[in-house]
C-alpha cells in the first residue's frame, strides 16, 4: 500500500518550470505588408515546430502621431486586414510571439506607405480565335493586374503586364464553368499596382464583362470524305478557335426525311461505321458544325451522290 500511494503521489505531481519556459520564444520568419484601395493586409509566417511552445502574438501599429496595440491573436493566426489607414501616410508593424508564462520574443518590423493608384480607363474586349484580347488606354511607369471573376464573384489572378493589352488564352472548359453556374457573362477586373521594398499596393481596379454569347466559332471547311467497308471517313480543317467544345456531325440518307445527329469529336475526324461501300443505296448527306460555349456554328454541307445501275 506505501508503494502505491508513493506511485500516485509522484504521478499528480506538478512539474516545476524549466529555463527554457523563461527564455524568449523563436520571432516570425517575416512580416508582409501589401496595400488596395481600402485595406492593408498584414501576415506572417511562423515555424510549424516552435507553435506548441507559444501561446499568441502581439500586433503594434505605429505612426508619426501614435504607437498603438490592435491587438493580441492566436498562435493559429497568420494574417490580418487593417481598413483604419489614410493614403500617403507610413505605418509601421511590429510583431510579437508570446509565451504561455508572457515571455516575448524579439520584434520583427514592416512598414508601408499606402498610396493611391491611378485608375484603369476604357476597357475594351475582342474575342480572337486566342481568347478574349483585354485593351484600355495606356500610361507610362504603370503596372496591370489581370483578374477573372469566378462564379462566386472571387478574384482569380490571371496575367499581370506593364503593356495596355492582355489576352486571356482562355479553353472551352473555363468559360463552360460559368454557363453551368447560369451566368450569362465573363467578368474580368483589371487594376494598377506597384510593388517596392516598402510593400506591394493595388488600386480599386475596373470592370470589364465578356458575354458568353460573344463566343462566335468557326464552321468547318475543306471537308472530305472516303469510303470502304469499314465505314465513311469524314475529315476537315481544323477551326481556329482554342476555345472550341468540338465538332458534331449529322447525315441524312436516301430515305430519311431530316438529319439525324449522329456523333461528336474533338478531333477534325470522323468515322461513320452504320453506313459503309456494301450497303449504301442512294445519296448520303453529311452536316458538320462546330460546338461553341452556347450554340453551333453554321454547317458545313457534303453530298455523296450514288448512281444506282
Amino acid at each position: 500500500m506505501f508503494i502505491t500511494f508513493m506511485f500516485l503521489t509522484a504521478c499528480g505531481k506538478k512539474m516545476d518550470p524549466t529555463l527554457e519556459d523563461y527564455l524568449p520564444p523563436e520571432s516570425i520568419d517575416k512580416l508582409n505588408l501589401s496595400a488596395t484601395y481600402d485595406t492593408i493586409f498584414i501576415s506572417w509566417s511562423y515555424p510549424e515546430k516552435a507553435k506548441s511552445k507559444i501561446e499568441s502574438f502581439l500586433i503594434e501599429r505605429e505612426t508619426e502621431e501614435e504607437k498603438k496595440i490592435i491587438g493580441y491573436y492566436s498562435k493559429e493566426t497568420s494574417s490580418l486586414e487593417d481598413k483604419d489607414f489614410t493614403f500617403g501616410k507610413t505605418y509601421k508593424y511590429r510583431i510579437f510571439a508570446i509565451k504561455p508564462k508572457g515571455i516575448y520574443s524579439k520584434p520583427v518590423e514592416a512598414e508601408i506607405t499606402p498610396e493611391k493608384l491611378p485608375h484603369v480607363e476604357n476597357i475594351s474586349y475582342k474575342i480572337t480565335s486566342e481568347g478574349v484580347m483585354l485593351s484600355w488606354d495606356a500610361r507610362n511607369s504603370l503596372i496591370y493586374q489581370i483578374y477573372r471573376l469566378n462564379t462566386r464573384g472571387e478574384r482569380e489572378r490571371i496575367g499581370s503586364t506593364d503593356k495596355n493589352f492582355f489576352l486571356d488564352k482562355i479553353h472551352y472548359n473555363a468559360i463552360n464553368i460559368y454557363k453551368e453556374a447560369s451566368k450569362s457573362e465573363i467578368p474580368y477586373l483589371i487594376t494598377t499596382y506597384k510593388s517596392s521594398a516598402l510593400g506591394y499596393m493595388e488600386s480599386k481596379g475596373i470592370e470589364i464583362r465578356v458575354p458568353l454569347e460573344d463566343f462566335i466559332v468557326s464552321k468547318p471547311k475543306e471537308v472530305f470524305f472516303s469510303v470502304n467497308e469499314q465505314g465513311v471517313y469524314i475529315s476537315w480543317k481544323e477551326v481556329p478557335e482554342r476555345w472550341i467544345k468540338g465538332y458534331r456531325i449529322y447525315r441524312k440518307t436516301w430515305d430519311d426525311k431530316g438529319y439525324t445527329f449522329i456523333g461528336e469529336t474533338m478531333i477534325p475526324l470522323f468515322l461513320d461505321e452504320k453506313l459503309n461501300i456494301n450497303n449504301i443505296k442512294g445519296d448520303v448527306y453529311y452536316k458538320i458544325t462546330s460546338e461553341g460555349p452556347l450554340k453551333e456554328s453554321e454547317p458545313e454541307e457534303i453530298k455523296w451522290e450514288v448512281k444506282i445501275e
